[in-house]
C-alpha cells in the first residue's frame, strides 16, 4: 500500500511539473519571448503540440527555414493538422518557395475547405505568381459565398490582369460593384479613377473621385487621381487647388510634382512649375517628358542655360546611340536569317551599314553572301561585292596573307577582300559563259577584269 501511495504521489508530482513547464512555455509564447520558449521546449520530450510551438517560436525569430523543417515534421506525424500546413505555407512564401507554399495551402483547404483565411492567401499567392486565370477562377468561387470588399477586390484585380482592353468594361463593372456595396472603399474609387484616366475618360475619373471625396476629402491616393484627372482635362486651376492640398500634406511623389508642374506651366506660372518639375526630375532623371517641360519652364525664367541642358539631355535620351541601333540591327538580321526571311535579312544588313556602322564594311560582303546563296540574285551580289572592294585600303594588296600559328589562313579583313575579289571574278566569268551559250556575247570581245 505504501509503494502504491508513493507511486501515485510521484505521478502527481510529474504531472504537476509537466503542467508547470507547459504553462511556462505558453506564457513565454504569449509574451513573444521565443528564445525562452525554445529553451523550455528543447528540455521536453518532443510531442506534436510542442513541435508546433517550436515552429511558431522559430518563425517568430525569423528562422523560417528551420521553422519549415519543424512544421514538416508536424504534418508527417499529424497529417490532419491544418494549422501546421498553413504555417508551412507561410514559411515557404517567406523563402520564395511558392510552388511548395501552394501545395501546403491546398492541403489545408482539403482538410478545411471553408477556411476563408487560407482561401484568400491561396488566391493572393496565385496572383503573386502571375497565375491570374487561376486566381480569377478561385476568387469567383469565393465571391459566390463571400461578398466582402477584400474578396471582391481579389476578383476585380484578377480580371484586370486576364481581360484585355476590349473587355475592360467587365473590370470597370467589378469595381463599380464594390463602390455600390462599399461607398467608403477608397481603393475601388482609386482603381476606377485610374481606369478612366488610362481610357482618357477624364470626366468619369473626376466624378468617381469627387463622389468619394464627399465622404473623405483627405485620402492621398484618391486626391492624386482626382487632381491628375483635372489636369489632363485641362482644368488647371482646379488641378492646382487639389495639388496644393497634396503638397501641404508633404506629398512629394513623382505623380504629384510632375502634374502639378504641368498645371502651373499651362497657366504660364513658370517659377513654381520649374520648382515642381525639378522635384519630379529627382524621382525620375531620365523621364523625357519631365526634361521637356522643365527645360521649357527654365527658358522662360532665369535658368535659361539649364533649359538648354535639359532639352539636350531629352534629345539624347530620345534618339538611341548608333552603337545601340547597330546592336539592334545585328539581332534583327540574325532573327530574319533564322526565320528564313532572307530579303529582310539583307535589307537589315544594308541599313545597319548605311545608317549606323559606316566603318563596318564587311556588312556589304555579308549582304552579297545573302543575295548570292540564299536569294540567288547574282546581280545584287555583284553590286555589293563591288561596293565592298571600293572600301579596300590601297596598300592592303601588298600585305602578306594572314595566317594563324599553324600556318592556316585566317579570315581577317585583308583575306576577306582577297576572297571578295576572287568571288566577284568567278561571278563575272560564270555570267559571261552563260551569255555566250545563249549567243549574246563573244568571250573574246570581253575585256578582262581589272
Amino acid at each position: 500500500m505504501r509503494k502504491l501511495f508513493i507511486s501515485l504521489c510521484f505521478s502527481a508530482c510529474c504531472s504537476f511539473l509537466a503542467a508547470q513547464t507547459t504553462n511556462s512555455i505558453q506564457e513565454a509564447m504569449v509574451n513573444y519571448d521565443y528564445e525562452t520558449a525554445l529553451m523550455l521546449i528543447n528540455q521536453e520530450t518532443p510531442t506534436v503540440p510542442l513541435l508546433y510551438q517550436k515552429g511558431k517560436a522559430l518563425k517568430g525569430l525569423g528562422n523560417n527555414l528551420e521553422a519549415l523543417s519543424v512544421f514538416q515534421e508536424v504534418v508527417v506525424q499529424d497529417s490532419l493538422n491544418c494549422r501546421a500546413y498553413i504555417e508551412a505555407a507561410e514559411c515557404c512564401k517567406s523563402l520564395a518557395k511558392y510552388d511548395e507554399a501552394l501545395n501546403y495551402y491546398q492541403n489545408a483547404l482539403h482538410i478545411n475547405p471553408d477556411n476563408k483565411y487560407v482561401r484568400i492567401q491561396y488566391i493572393s499567392l496565385l496572383m503573386n505568381m502571375k497565375r491570374y486565370r487561376e486566381s480569377l477562377k478561385e476568387s469567383n468561387l469565393l465571391a459566390e459565398r463571400d461578398s466582402s470588399a477584400y474578396v471582391l477586390h481579389l476578383r476585380a484585380e484578377s480580371m484586370g490582369q486576364v481581360y484585355d482592353n476590349t473587355k475592360i468594361m467587365y473590370v470597370t463593372d467589378a469595381y463599380l460593384d464594390i463602390q455600390k456595396r462599399y461607398p467608403n472603399d477608397y481603393l475601388s474609387a482609386a482603381k476606377l479613377g485610374n481606369i478612366y484616366v488610362a481610357g482618357h475618360q477624364y470626366e468619369d475619373a473626376i466624378n468617381i473621385t469627387e463622389k468619394y471625396r464627399s465622404i473623405d476629402s483627405t485620402n492621398v491616393l484618391v486626391n492624386r487621381i482626382n487632381a491628375q484627372a483635372y489636369c489632363l482635362n485641362k482644368d488647371y486651376p482646379k488641378a492646382i487647388e487639389r495639388y496644393e492640398q497634396l503638397l501641404q500634406e508633404k506629398d512629394s511623389s513623382f505623380q504629384t510634382c510632375f502634374y502639378a508642374g504641368i498645371s502651373y506651366y499651362a497657366l504660364e506660372d513658370f517659377y513654381p512649375a520649374h520648382d515642381l518639375l525639378e522635384k519630379a526630375l529627382k524621382n525620375d532623371n531620365t523621364n523625357i517628358n519631365v526634361l521637356y517641360y522643365l527645360g521649357r519652364a527654365c527658358s522662360k525664367t532665369s535658368w535659361k542655360e539649364d533649359g538648354v541642358t535639359y532639352l539636350e539631355t531629352a534629345v539624347n535620351l530620345a534618339i538611341p546611340s548608333d552603337s545601340v541601333m547597330s546592336r539592334l540591327y545585328v539581332g534583327l538580321a540574325d532573327c530574319y536569317k533564322m526565320a528564313f526571311q532572307y530579303t529582310n535579312q539583307a535589307n537589315a544588313l544594308l541599313t545597319q551599314y548605311e545608317k549606323y556602322d559606316r566603318q563596318k564594311h564587311r556588312l556589304l560582303y555579308d549582304a552579297a553572301f545573302v543575295y548570292y546563296y540564299y536569294l540567288k540574285d547574282a546581280s545584287k551580289a555583284e553590286r555589293y561585292l563591288m561596293a565592298y572592294l571600293k572600301t579596300r585600303p590601297k596598300d592592303s594588296k601588298d600585305k602578306a596573307q594572314e595566317m594563324d600559328a599553324d600556318g592556316v589562313p585566317v579570315i581577317g579583313e585583308n583575306n576577306r577582300y582577297n576572297a571578295a575579289e576572287n568571288w566577284l571574278k568567278d561571278i563575272r566569268e560564270k555570267r559571261k559563259k552563260e551569255e555566250f551559250f545563249k549567243g549574246k556575247v563573244d568571250t573574246a570581245s570581253v575585256a578582262p577584269i581589272k
